[in-house]
């Protein structure tokens, strides 16, 4: 059993992403992820559920991530930084292709194409203050809807 449970509590799902937040006992980052297409690979976010999430290093980013382990149906979903996360099919911008993105602030912020989209920011020192928080230690992660 883990010792350690992060929740992350998620607001409706619109064509810009699926914002939220995610929590540890008081602490909170914001939260952003892929609309919700239904589980789609490298199109939605993730289904709600309690998911293992353990340390593996990424060669993508070249550091330490927190990996998803038993994703119905997608594989390689990791925590990590991310501005945008919108459908790119509707004209959105995305830095995820179905992984979870944390910032220390959200809003509006313009994408490449001109366009204000849901964001967050600051979302390196947010992964780097959740690592650091959760110790690179294995967690159950937990993903609800508000």
């Amino acid at each position: 059993m883990l010792s350690k449970t992060a929740t992350l509590f998620r607001c409706p799902t619109t064509d810009e992403g699926t914002s939220g937040f995610m929590t540890f006992y008081g602490i909170w980052w914001h939260s952003l992820e892929l609309p919700d297409r239904s589980n789609q690979t490298n199109i939605s976010c993730v289904p709600v559920g309690e998911y293992t999430c353990k340390v593996r290093f990424s060669p993508h980013f070249k550091r330490l991530t927190f990996h998803l382990q038993d994703v119905k149906g997608r594989t390689y979903i990791l925590i990590h930084g991310a501005n945008f996360a919108g459908d790119t099919s509707k004209g959105f911008q995305s830095h995820l292709s179905g992984c979870i993105a944390l910032g220390k602030s959200a809003g509006k912020a313009k994408n490449k194409f001109g366009k204000f989209q849901k964001a967050i920011f600051s979302s390196r020192t947010a992964v780097r203050e959740f690592m650091e928080t959760m110790n690179n230690e294995e967690f159950k992660l937990i993903i609800k809807e508000l």
